[in-house]
């Protein structure tokens, strides 16, 4: 009976089903999100599992970036400490005093002319006008000399709030370009992170294809061997009933009995033997044992409702038996 099943069904579309889940676990791995390591020029960056990713820059990089950060770093501290206003008056203090040897000059040059030449005007204090000390008066050209340094004066301050105010926005843009500099040196540790990422989830898809591809058989065979199970289902069912009709079917199995002793041999080695029945039964005590038929006969034998086995003596192997 188990060469029957065998033949009709064999480990139908549930055996398939298994050989396709083992083989599915043999490429599991290989289409998981694997642990991975990157290494270019640039560093090092990789992933452990369970979440565990890291990255290193090389030694050139991990330099220049501290580097650029601690000069960033200083360089906005000097601009939130920078004064324009003092910057201003010491830029102007500098200017002016490299300005006072020339206005000096022009003075004296004027009050040379004017009282060289005998020309007199308005009886003024020449200090007020910066000609200096004991020039006693001064002319109109004295007093257009004077409002015209005066004026060049209030333009060298001008001048200097507007340098005060460049230095400090100059300063600003270095910290500034130096940090921005900084952030693409970390750039480069998010790209090799993403390069690993890229890399691995492309490797863990296309090994994902591939098993997809060599599981697709499976399932045509499962198809198939359930599409034969349904069609010798029939003659199945036939087969058995007949099987179980049969009046040379009679219970043989090995649990039912004791005592049991052989007897004889048929030519063909099949054992056999005398027993007796552990409970009352009306079936022979002398003819073969099911377990021992199932290994070498296994349609001659059948399990009964009652779940015990039962052998078919008309078989042509099992001629002699009675």
């Amino acid at each position: 009976m188990g060469g029957i099943v065998s033949g009709l069904f064999g480990k139908g579309g549930s055996g398939t089903a298994g050989e396709a889940v083992a083989r599915a676990r043999e490429l599991a791995p290989g289409a998981r999100f694997n642990p991975y390591t990157v290494t270019t020029t640039a560093g090092t960056a990789g992933y452990r599992g369970d979440g565990d990713f890291y990255s290193t820059l090389s030694d050139p990089y991990q330099q220049i970036l501290g580097t650029a950060l601690g000069g960033a770093g200083s360089l906005f501290e000097q601009a939130a400490a920078f004064d324009p206003s003092a910057r201003a008056q010491q830029v102007f203090g500098e200017q002016a005093a490299l300005l006072q040897p020339q206005f000096e000059q022009q003075a004296t040059a004027l009050q040379s002319r004017l009282f060289g030449g005998g020309r007199l005007g308005l009886r003024l204090a020449g200090e007020s006008q910066g000609l200096g000390a004991g020039s006693g008066m001064v002319q109109p050209d004295a007093l257009g000399l004077g409002q015209a340094q005066q004026q060049t004066l209030a333009q060298l301050a001008a001048q200097s709030r507007q340098q005060a105010f460049g230095e400090q926005q100059q300063l600003q843009q270095l910290a500034g370009g130096m940090l921005q500099g900084a952030m693409g040196i970390s750039g480069l540790e998010q790209a090799l992170m993403a390069q690993g990422l890229d890399a691995e989830t492309a490797r863990a898809a296309a090994a994902y294809g591939a098993g997809q591809m060599e599981l697709s058989p499976y399932t045509t065979k499962a198809q198939m061997e359930q599409q034969q199970q349904k069609a010798g289902a029939g003659f199945f069912g036939g087969a058995v009933g007949g099987l179980l009709s049969n009046p040379a079917l009679f219970t043989s199995d090995v649990r039912l009995k004791e005592n049991i002793t052989k007897v004889a041999e048929l030519a063909n080695g099949i054992n056999i033997y005398e027993w007796d029945w552990i409970n009352e039964n009306s079936d022979p005590t002398r003819g073969v044992i099911a377990q021992e038929i199932m290994e070498t006969i296994p349609e001659a034998v059948v399990e009964g409702s009652d779940g015990y086995l039962k052998v078919n003596y008309a078989h042509p192997e099992l001629q002699g038996v009675h």
